[in-house]
């Protein structure tokens, strides 16, 4: 799409002979006209508006006066009035179509994308080639910022249907199939965001955002040989793009292939040292391969980065797996201030100090654990087993999430 340029590329011939704008018109009311017009040449946009206004005070039938004040006050920036002027030129001349086309530029310009959509639909209605073709450039790029601020607003079906008209009026445009995928992903509608995706891909094989969508579409629905085939393609498309990368080793981890998101991760970090994203993620996923020493590591880094509370409880993981308790406390500390964090760090909590034999410090910890049914039952059984040395219990793992 040339934006950019759609609101330079048409100079409308606004000054017509008199003669023809004076068709059907009071003479006394063209005249007005006439001079309003040699105003508004001079860049004498207040004086000339003066005469429009007398022009349709004269003959309130002037519709070339009513589009001339349009144009005058919208160099004045009196925008609001410009649009009703516009609007009144083509009730009084229905076929209007330079000042339909006008109207619906102002309106896109304004963000009134649905009013913006109706005026360049009576545009391409009256003449579709108007101005080789603009209004339907236009058309296409409202119905995609509609569909934009209906996906803002979460209501996922009206910006599909947004998107799906840009789609039938321009069938070759990549993007708008990749924002209804999009969409209809969100609406959770699979099937037809698939469709989409595979589309926007056939369009352009390059669309490397479109193969990561439809990567973690596959992701989302349980196919993760596709998933982790459309990830690469993703990649190949994009080298830097980390995020296709974060969610292949994340596909990797379910399928316990965790050597191979170890190494997807580490790659990653090459691309961008400063995410502390990657860090993390990397961490877990040498966590998960009991990697205790090397996911501590990748821990730091992304701390050094950013300090996240998610970051700070999964050192105090790592730092209890390596039995360095005091430290662990440290560390799980710092996530307890945090409400998605604050039960785990807890639990961590409460089996570091069980494990230095502070026991009155670890109950107090494990209770406040109990408050989530994920690590309830662990809690209370490490508190019995406290409480009753001598009793039995099934241990669980701690790390949870």
């Amino acid at each position: 799409m040339r934006l950019r340029h759609l609101f330079t590329v048409l100079m409308l011939p606004l000054f017509i002979a008199g003669t023809a704008m004076a068709q059907g018109v009071s003479p006394e009311s063209a005249q007005k006209y006439t001079e309003g017009q040699d105003l508004f040449k001079k860049r004498h946009f207040q004086e000339a508006l003066v005469a429009f206004e007398e022009a349709v005070k004269l003959d309130t039938k002037n519709a070339q006066a009513y589009r001339a004040q349009g144009k005058a006050l919208e160099k004045l920036r009196n925008l609001d009035n410009a649009e009703e002027a516009y609007k009144m030129a083509t009730s009084i001349k229905p076929d209007y179509i330079e000042a339909y086309f006008e109207l619906g530029a102002l309106q896109y310009k304004r963000k009134s994308f649905k009013d913006a959509q109706g005026s360049f639909q009576k545009v391409i209605q009256l003449n579709p080639s108007f101005s080789e073709g603009k209004a339907q450039e236009y058309l296409e790029n409202a119905y995609l910022k509609q569909g934009g601020a209906f996906f803002k607003q979460r209501n996922y079906p009206k910006a599909a249907a947004q998107y799906e008209s840009a789609t039938q009026l321009n069938p070759g445009n990549s993007t708008a199939f990749y924002n209804l995928g999009l969409a209809q992903q969100r609406a959770r509608k699979y099937s037809a965001a698939q469709d989409a995706f595979e589309t926007a891909i056939d369009l352009d094989d390059t669309y490397g955002k479109a193969h990561r969508a439809l990567g973690d579409l596959f992701k989302t629905t349980g196919k993760n040989s596709k998933a982790i085939l459309a990830y690469e393609k993703a990649i190949r498309a994009d080298e830097t793009d980390n995020r296709a990368r974060r969610n292949l080793a994340i596909v990797y981890q379910k399928i316990n292939q965790n050597s191979k998101a170890i190494a997807v991760l580490q790659k990653a970090t090459e691309i961008d040292p400063k995410d502390p994203r990657v860090r993390a993620d990397l961490g877990k996923a040498q966590s998960d391969a009991k990697q205790y020493k090397s996911a501590l590591a990748s821990y730091q880094k992304a701390i050094a980065i950013k300090s996240d509370p998610e970051y700070h409880y999964r050192a105090a993981v790592a730092y209890s797996e390596l039995k360095q308790f005091k430290s662990g406390i440290t560390s799980a500390n710092k996530a307890v201030g945090s409400s998605k964090w604050k039960v785990p760090a807890n639990v961590i909590l409460g089996d570091c100090y069980r494990e230095l034999g502070d026991k009155e410090t670890a109950i107090e910890h494990y209770k406040k654990g109990t408050a989530d049914r994920i690590y309830k039952k662990y809690c209370e059984d490490q508190i019995d087993r406290i409480l009753n040395p001598m009793g039995g219990g099934e241990e669980a793992g701690t790390e949870g999430q």
